[in-house]
């Protein structure tokens, strides 16, 4: 059986796409930054629930120094996606898994043109309340995201790395920093649930924003590369 061939596979690695990508645009005040986040994948869309089971252990991490950054999502079996991003805004993307390796170069002005179209469909609403709790040692507020569908988000945030893009971490730039918790869901019913587990205000290795591609991996375009699974 091929799993992409089913639609809401297809809607699942183009979500993967969109939360990866758009965590890519990380620009912190701060001068160096590296989150790890464990991520719990449900869903009552009992369709889903081959999707759910591929993605448990499911993992995101997070590293920043100046405009440089890298994001790497470890989504189970289905694959891992990472991204890296140099302080000239050029961009690596490399996904291993069922597909294969591929790598994709491309740049933030490109992939900032698609972030661009989601945020002009998102009709919502910002609530910033005084309610705080500790998550991976940091104090976070609340903030509430509501949606014109009577849907609601809460994330989390901390301002001690505050983000100049526009990135899921931050609303797309609605909330004033980064969330250390927070929930996605797309339209299928998958619930993605991020919660920060380890955060360091240093990069040990800068290997890690390394823009090379590693041996095995085949190139294709970015315009390419949207049209997978779709």
């Amino acid at each position: 059986m091929n799993i992409f061939k089913n639609k809401n596979m297809k809607n699942l690695l183009f979500t993967l796409a969109v939360v990866c990508f758009s965590l890519n645009f990380t620009n912190a005040q701060s001068s160096e930054g590296h989150i790890k986040y464990d991520i719990d994948v449900s869903s009552d869309n009992p369709d889903m629930a081959m999707a759910v089971s591929m993605m448990n252990g499911a993992k995101m991490e997070v590293a920043f120094s100046g405009k440089k950054s890298f994001v790497m999502m470890n989504m189970g079996v289905i694959m891992t996606m990472k991204t890296v991003t140099d302080e000239d805004g050029k961009v690596l993307l490399l996904i291993e898994g069922m597909m294969g390796k591929k790598a994709i170069k491309s740049s933030l002005e490109e992939m900032e043109g698609e972030i661009e179209k989601i945020d002009e469909k998102s009709d919502v609403e910002i609530t910033l309340e005084k309610e705080t709790k500790m998550v991976a040692g940091y104090k976070c507020k609340k903030a509430i995201i509501s949606g014109d569908d009577d849907t609601e988000i809460i994330y989390w945030y901390t301002e001690k790395f505050i983000v100049e893009g526009k990135t899921e971490g931050n609303a797309n730039g609605r909330i004033p920093g980064i969330a250390l918790a927070f929930e996605l869901e797309n339209e299928n019913g998958l619930k993605m649930s991020y919660t920060a587990t380890e955060v360091k205000e240093e990069i040990k290795d800068d290997s890690i924003f390394d823009l090379t591609v590693p041996e095995g991996f085949t190139e294709m375009s970015y315009e390419d590369f949207k049209t997978m699974g779709m």
